[in-house]
């Protein structure tokens, strides 16, 4: 992993502790990272980062999704 790449995990994992959740695009996915109500985080990747009028992600364009229940620099990794 370049140094640039962890620079940017390392950002979005800041992002992701001061905000609860953080939205991003890498390898052609969007992916959307929050903390999870029962614990740890939800991640979810989609194949267009089209949005309902409420501002949340389409769900037809889910493609995968899990649990990680690691703190946010794991969860930012997951399903990278």
């Amino acid at each position: 992993m370049t140094v640039l790449a962890k620079n940017k995990i390392n950002s979005l994992a800041r992002i992701l502790k001061n905000e609860n959740n953080v939205e991003f695009k890498h390898n052609g996915l969007y992916y959307e990272v929050f903390e999870s109500a029962d614990s740890g985080f939800m991640v979810n990747l989609y194949s267009s980062d089209e949005k309902d009028l409420d501002g949340e992600y389409i769900e037809a364009n889910l493609v995968d999704g899990g649990l990680c229940s690691g703190g946010t620099k794991d969860a930012i990794e997951f399903m990278l």
